[in-house]
């Protein structure tokens, strides 16, 4: 009896183990995989093939300027068949571009390329810190890393002296700083909608020469003409009247103006932007206002005359603002006429009576209210008080009255009216 136990026992334990061994030969379902070595991959401004068809990367680098044509992304490995994701990431994290294509190589290794352009691109304007990821079948292989950075070839330097507020009188200065480049500068081109009566200097060796300007009144652009081909630093001053960008606020009364200036930069460049705005003496900044993605930190300066400066970079080939509105004091207390009624109007003495309007007004209307409490109280519904007068007459009186306190209160009032519009 106990062998037969045992034998069941034993018997028991080998089927589990047939049963375990049965499951791990049922065929599973195939799992996509890839095999792949790299050997090589980086970032560079030009590349180029050599007459075996060997890449051959040029100006390897992690630094690229907007004026630089491509960005090429390469890497060399070796694969037989794979599907390779390129992903190009811009300074705010978003996905720039994305393009996924399947690669083979026959003979390893092999090398593969992708690339986007930059120079008077959307790229060239966004500044930054760059990622660019590299995917094979789903899993990112690996990341690069790179800087697009800004040429910046000159700096504005803007002043603005508001003299007036209304008549609105202001004069300009724009103080140009050229950096030495590459490139040549025999001209100089503006849009200054704003600006009349414009001349041009040169500072050289603390001395002024007097450039060549040019306006065109239809499209509100202003030539300066340099004289010569310039390649090297040097920096000029544009000298102008501001014509508008003044308006009123609210009331006229209350001296609140808005002053308002717009350019238009042409140059694909960035340019460093530096304001500063003195307004009429005993002026209060209200706010600051810029458009078209225009931030504003501005910084005043509390004295008798106040100033106002912000700076700010705008991207080239874009319209640009901004607006300070302020209220002028000087102007409101010169130009505010006080609220005055004429005494003759409202107290004008009436002919023979030795009152005047506003003692008629007075009198009739106590005399008015005593003689119509009267007549109520005279009224058969309360008991009879033995006096003996006609109600009939005495309403009629008190209506006089009435009619009298009316007359000499509107006419009163209408006085008052004509007084305000007239002072």
């Amino acid at each position: 009896m106990h062998r037969k136990r045992v034998r069941c026992g034993v018997l028991g334990i080998v089927t589990l183990l047939l049963f375990i061994l049965l499951i791990n030969c049922v065929p599973a379902k195939a799992v996509p995989s890839f095999a792949i070595i790299v050997y090589d991959h980086g970032l560079a401004k030009d590349v180029a093939w050599t007459q075996n068809g060997h890449f051959v990367p040029m100006n390897k680098t992690t630094t690229f300027t907007q004026d630089d044509s491509y960005v090429y992304a390469y890497f060399t490995a070796a694969l037989s068949t794979a599907n390779v994701t390129w992903q190009w990431y811009e300074p705010n994290g978003d996905l720039f571009r994305e393009r996924t294509d399947q690669e083979r190589c026959s003979v390893a290794p092999c090398t593969f390329v992708f690339y986007f352009g930059l120079a008077n691109s959307l790229a060239a304007s966004k500044f930054g810190f760059w990622k660019m990821d590299l995917a094979v079948s789903g899993s990112i292989l690996y990341s690069e890393h790179f800087f697009i950075m800004p040429i910046v070839n000159q700096e504005n330097h803007w002043n603005f002296n508001v003299e007036q507020s209304t008549p609105f009188i202001a004069h300009g200065y724009l103080s140009v700083t050229i950096h030495p480049s590459n490139d040549t500068w025999s001209s100089y081109l503006i849009q200054m909608p704003y600006a009349e009566n414009v001349t041009a200097y040169e500072l050289t060796n603390k001395t002024e020469r007097t450039l060549s300007v040019m306006t065109n009144n239809v499209t509100n652009e202003i030539l300066v003409d340099m004289g010569a081909a310039r390649s090297d630093g040097f920096t000029f001053v544009l000298s102008f009247d501001v014509s508008y960008g003044m308006r009123h606020l609210n009331d006229l009364n209350a001296g609140d103006f808005a002053f308002t200036w717009k350019e238009y930069l042409d140059d694909t460049h960035p340019i460093p932007q530096t304001f500063t705005i003195t307004l009429p003496q005993e002026s209060q900044v209200i706010d600051t206002i810029g458009f078209n993605a225009m931030v504003l930190k501005t910084n005043l300066t509390s004295v008798s005359i106040p100033s106002i400066s912000f700076s700010t970079t705008a991207l080239g080939r874009q319209n640009f603002g901004w607006t300070v509105i302020y209220r002028d004091y000087t102007w409101r207390n010169l130009h505010i006429k006080p609220i005055r009624v004429a005494p003759l109007l409202l107290d004008l003495p009436i002919p023979i009576l030795p009152i005047t309007l506003r003692d008629a007004s007075l009198w009739s209307a106590i005399m008015s209210a005593f003689v119509l409490t009267g007549s109520e109280l005279l009224s058969p519904l309360y008991a009879r008080t033995g006096i003996l007068i006609n109600r009939r007459r005495l309403r009629i009186a008190a209506l006089i009255l009435v009619v009298i306190f009316l007359v000499t209160t509107g006419y009163r009032l209408l006085a008052i009216v004509l007084s305000v519009r007239n002072a």
